[in-house]
């Protein structure tokens, strides 16, 4: 088929004027609001897919394996290293000779049809016009071609992406550290919501029954209004605290439902451990450098980061040299005028950018400046680091020393607590003392668990900052039972060492936070027989009305005291609890 000049011209007209028209029609198309709909119920359908249903209580490293296996963070990070690790699969093959396959037609609308003009006379021949190639033509060739020069820049740009899958590998491991500092601590504060919610609905159901009392002896005028106002705002108060409570409760099993990619309001049955260990830690502070700047994940990172900048200048010096170019190729071409349609060709060729060796020296010198920065910033972060091991390990010792002055409290406030049940179990004007008492000993627990969780987050904290994995390098079985028995053999493994000489002994978490409502028989020392004719007073009555009480709360809400103000707000307690104790029996 033959196309004229004029058809030819006329088809290309048409052609762009329909590209034309194409790139005019091109207008930004929203997601319509059944679009965005389907892709938000397909994405939360993705979101829990794999996740294995909750079958019984939650204990510490089944939940840290959770959030390992699941936690879609993480998962992110893994399939970045998983992608930096393919870039240097891909780099392997740009380092091999390049083998192309070329194939060529065209067409013309007339021969290529020449006459030839003499070079010295300048006169055209006069015999019919000649010609040697096909209207129709086909062309095709297969070429194996190797540049030295590309060799080298793609065996160092292969080095440097193999680096980088090494520092995505770094990454995950600070993630993982993250991860399982986030899960220790909001276990631990979960584990004080399941615990503490019955105890202070209670609390909140008792407050309100005598707030209602209160009322109703205000509007009798059974007491004098500005006693019954009072005794109204100390109830309020109580009740705001408890309120306060619940609220930081509340969100706990929200967080660690997100960590261990469970779907928000699920319901948590936590296996809280029976001891609240201190876990114990005997790696000195040189030691624990010494540990940190081997394995610490940030400081592995910016090593491969001076790598890869040595690299970069490794790449400038070799753009200096020619390129030289081997191929060799099998060709074939259609015109049918040749002798031999079919030939090999083999060359070499040197190729060289003399504008490289004007601008090389710059090239060199930044590169050689990228390196003194990445190793500026190594400096600069081996002293962060120094710092964070240093820092970790006195937020740990502090921790400890809160958790141990927060469970001795607790301790004195159970006990208040027992004392005034017992004292005002059938008192309904001792409510206002017995509430007052059970919010103290609620408060007292909650900071003891708060402060436990943040003796668990600062321990974890400590290990990631010397780099230590709680995952070894190798697990038996990736399977979720398999993982969380791992887990928790190394978890066991870092709670127990040698060096328990700060540490006080276990307390039991399965001992009751707040006694029951019904009375309770305190335990005291067998009287004499001249004490026997006495009414026995108790050794420790229970907790003044707003005093101790709200110091724990605020304790709770972040505002510390030191240890002698509470040994001393304690001793105050204690003496006016036994001023009222002596008022009373008059």
């Amino acid at each position: 088929m033959v196309i004229s000049a004029s058809g030819a011209k006329r088809l290309l007209a048409s052609v762009s004027l329909v590209a034309l028209l194409s790139a005019c029609a091109m207008t930004p198309e929203p997601f319509t609001p059944e679009q965005l709909a389907q892709s938000s119920k397909d994405d939360r359908a993705d979101m829990f897919k794999s996740g294995e249903p909750l079958s019984g209580p939650l204990s510490v490293s089944e939940a840290i394996a959770r959030a390992l296996k699941y936690n879609l963070d993480r998962r992110a990070k893994v399939m970045e290293e998983a992608l930096a690790l393919g870039q240097t699969n891909v780099d392997r093959w740009d380092m091999l000779p390049k083998l192309v396959a070329n194939g060529n037609f065209t067409s013309r609308s007339e021969p290529n049809a020449t006459r030839s003009r003499d070079l010295y006379t300048q006169t055209t021949s006069t015999s019919n016009p000649t010609y040697s190639a096909d209207r129709d033509n086909y062309t095709a060739d297969l070429g194996l071609s190797w540049n030295v020069l590309d060799f080298g820049l793609s065996y160092f740009s292969a080095k440097q992406n193999a680096d980088r899958a090494l520092i995505a590998t770094e990454r995950k491991r600070k993630a993982v550290h993250n991860l399982v500092q986030e899960v220790r601590f909001a276990f631990w504060r979960a584990a004080a919501h399941q615990e503490l919610k019955a105890d202070v609905d209670t609390a909140v159901a008792e407050a309100k029954v005598a707030l209602d009392r209160a009322e109703t002896v205000e509007k009798e005028n059974l007491k004098a209004p500005a006693e019954a106002l009072r005794y109204q705002k100390s109830l309020l108060e109580t009740l705001r605290q408890l309120t306060a409570i619940q609220q930081e409760l509340s969100t706990a099993e929200i967080e660690l439902a997100a960590l261990i990619n469970a779907p928000p309001g699920t319901k948590l049955m936590l296996d809280v451990p029976k001891d609240m260990a201190v876990p114990a830690w005997d790696l000195g502070l040189e030691k624990m450098e010494e540990v940190a700047f081997v394995n610490n994940p940030d400081l592995r990172e910016q090593g491969y980061q001076a790598r890869i900048s040595a690299d970069d200048t490794r790449k400038a010096i070799a753009r200096l040299f020619p390129g030289i170019t081997f191929s060799a190729s099998r060709n074939y071409d259609h015109n049918s005028f040749l002798m031999a349609n079919h030939w090999y060709e083999a060359g070499a060729k040197l190729s060289w950018n003399l504008m490289n060796l004007v601008s090389g020296p710059d090239a060199i010198k930044y590169a050689e400046t990228t390196e003194d920065v990445v190793k500026a910033k190594r400096l600069a972060l081996r002293m962060a680091v120094l710092a964070q091991v240093h820092v970790s390990e006195r937020q740990f010792q502090n921790s400890v020393s809160q958790y141990q002055q927060s469970d001795k409290l607790w301790r004195v406030d159970a006990r208040l607590f027992q004392l005034s049940e017992a004292k005002t179990a059938n008192d309904a004007q001792g409510m206002l003392e017995r509430v007052a008492g059970r919010a103290s000993a609620i408060a007292s627990a909650l900071r003891r668990y708060q402060t436990y969780a943040q003796v668990e987050q600062a321990y974890a904290k400590m290990q990631a900052s010397i780099g230590h994995d709680l995952m070894p390098e190798s697990v038996a079985s990736h399977d979720l039972p398999g993982l969380s028995v791992t887990i928790a053999e190394r978890l066991a493994a870092w709670t127990t060492g040698s060096n328990k000489a700060k540490q006080d002994a276990p307390v039991l978490a399965s001992q009751p936070i707040v006694p029951p409502m019904q009375s309770v028989a305190v335990p005291v020392a067998e009287p004499s027989p001249q004490e026997s004719r006495k009414a026995p007073e108790p050794a420790l009555p229970d907790q003044p009305i707003g005093s101790g009480w709200l110091n724990s709360v605020s304790r709770f809400l972040g505002i510390e005291e030191s240890e002698d103000h509470v040994r001393a707000d304690v001793e105050r307690n204690i003496a006016h609890i036994r001023d009222l104790t002596q008022a009373s029996s008059r």
